[in-house]
């Protein structure tokens, strides 16, 4: 479908496996395509700063490398499509697999470098990996393997080659990268990446933001996820600007690289909030030049953004609501629609269609709770391995919702976490903000805990703000005046920490053990 619009906000209607969707009319096709546009105007200005290495490295520079280790990867016989897995800490060889894999029509495989050995060998053998690429620091991850492995360093970065302009780019439609799930239920997956899923993004961020050449974020997110290279780098790249690449994250070091570097935006997970929160440092002055910050992935206390407005007033921020599945932000809350629409994360964006579904596939009514089905340009064509997506295009997260009167979305929390008490629905998410609300916390998680009697009950763990005592009767009398006796959270447990996977969420799971444990 054609809109009214036009500039680059325009959109149009193009079949992607045979199903209609809404497309920029203006958009990258893939990241080889996003960085080869940026030669002509950018060439001789700094696109990565890798402080690791005190290295600087301009997007000719980058280029090079990129097409002297594609040369150096289709040395190897590799046939096209074949997948070149990457077990390497953030920095420039991570970001140059990348696009080396892109450029030679190959398929880059992210590791995430906390991995142990055994969840490595199950994404080598998931993704059917050709070869794996390590830096020598991380070879002890490594577990025996047939496939050939070699030194990350050397194959990534030892060989440089001008680029060629001439070359054919990639189709936006194949696959390029696949994005290993948190696989909390123990069963991993890998996400396909395709360049009209990050062409997208890259437009959605650099539009959104209004990113500028001026601007440089920090990518302390490991690029083996959706924000490393697609939420940061690409958008970077698209407008001109630049990144400062972490190896390891630590918020004194976040804050730390953001006033050495001149960083100008963030994206974070909620959790990181209050660990930023506890560094003096994080205020003015010293973080006047950071004009905005997105984060997304789980709720973040309004206690706490607030705690985060009041340090750097000037901080425009955007909560997004996305999955790796679709790369790109499915609903964004924008900065000047957050104080009148809290617990929402904003409407749907221009490339993406919601439903709310129950559970016999029929729509709900404006503000009733269902599933979020999303439909989207930016959708994966699938997992690796696995079946396609479904013909229809629509995309069962998982997630439940409700949509209000203006068509702001409110996420409620996985369909699989809801907890039932007595035949009475309980939204985890709900129990949680009024936690929240109380003011005495810094984190809140509830999980359902099995009743022989209520089929569940309502359980929670939380973790009092530094220097406030959480008398959990109090916060039992919060949750019991804003939902109800059912919902009163009974065992509630006041600790140090949640316990959280790898992307930074809450591990319910291990919640649920430690809530039921013996003395828990």
């Amino acid at each position: 479908m054609s809109s009214h619009q036009s500039g680059p906000d325009a959109l149009v209607e193009e079949h992607v496996r045979d199903v209609p969707v809404r497309c920029y009319a203006e958009r990258p096709h893939s990241v080889v395509q996003v960085l080869e546009e940026a030669l002509s105007s950018f060439g001789d200005s700094v696109l990565l700063v890798d402080p690791a290495r005190s290295t600087s490295t301009t997007y000719a520079q980058f280029a090079r490398l990129v097409e002297g280790a594609a040369m150096t990867l289709r040395d190897r016989g590799l046939a096209p499509g074949a997948r070149v897995a990457i077990l390497a800490r953030n920095g420039l060889e991570a970001a140059v697999a990348i696009w080396a894999c892109a450029r030679a029509g190959l398929v880059h495989v992210g590791i995430p470098v906390d991995s142990p050995a055994a969840r490595v060998d199950a994404l080598l053998s998931l993704t059917g990996a050709d070869l794996l690429l390590v830096q020598p620091a991380l070879r002890d991850r490594v577990p025996p393997t047939a496939i050939p492995v070699e030194d990350a360093t050397e194959t990534l970065l030892g060989r440089e080659s001008a680029w060629q302009h001439g070359r054919a780019l990639p189709e936006q439609d194949t696959t390029y990268s696949l994005i290993p799930t948190s696989g909390t239920t123990g069963h991993p997956k890998a996400v396909q990446v395709t360049g009209r899923m990050s062409g997208h993004a890259a437009a959605f961020y650099a539009r959104t933001f209004g990113l500028t050449p001026r601007d440089r974020t920090a990518i302390h997110l490991p690029f083996a996820w959706v924000s490393g290279h697609v939420t940061q780098l690409t958008p970077a790249m698209l407008s001109g600007g630049s990144a400062v690449t972490m190896a390891s994250f630590s918020a004194p070091q976040l804050v730390a690289v953001s006033v050495e570097h001149g960083v100008t935006w963030l994206d974070v997970v909620p959790s990181i909030w209050e660990l930023l929160l506890r560094s003096e440092s994080f205020s003015l002055p010293a973080l006047a030049g950071v004009r905005l910050a997105v984060f997304g992935g789980a709720p973040a206390p309004p206690g706490t953004l607030d705690r985060v407005r009041q340090r750097l007033p000037q901080l425009r921020l955007f909560d997004v609501y996305a999955l790796s599945e679709t790369c790109a932000p499915v609903t964004c809350l924008h900065d000047a629609e957050a104080l009148r629409r809290p617990g929402s994360v904003g409407r749907p964006t221009p490339y993406c269609e919601l439903r709310l579904v129950d559970r016999d596939g029929r729509d709900v009514p404006r503000g009733e709770a269902g599933e979020v089905w999303v439909r989207s340009a930016a959708m994966t064509p699938g997992y690796w391995g696995a079946p396609p997506g479904p013909p229809d295009g629509w995309l069962r997260t998982g997630d439940l919702g409700r949509m209000d009167g203006e068509g702001y979305l409110h996420v409620g929390g996985r369909s699989v976490d809801l907890i039932i008490r007595g035949g009475v629905n309980i939204y985890p998410a709900e129990v949680e903000r009024a936690l929240l609300a109380t003011g005495l916390l810094a984190d809140a998680v509830a999980v359902g805990i099995p009743s022989a009697v209520t089929g569940q009950n309502v359980g929670a763990a939380v973790v009092a703000r530094p220097g406030v005592e959480a008398d959990p009767h109090l916060l039992q009398a919060a949750v019991r005046e804003a939902l109800g006796a059912h919902a009163v959270p009974r065992p509630l447990r006041v600790t140090d920490a949640l316990p959280r996977n790898s992307n930074g969420k809450v591990d319910r799971v291990a919640v649920l053990a430690e809530l039921t444990a013996p003395g828990g």
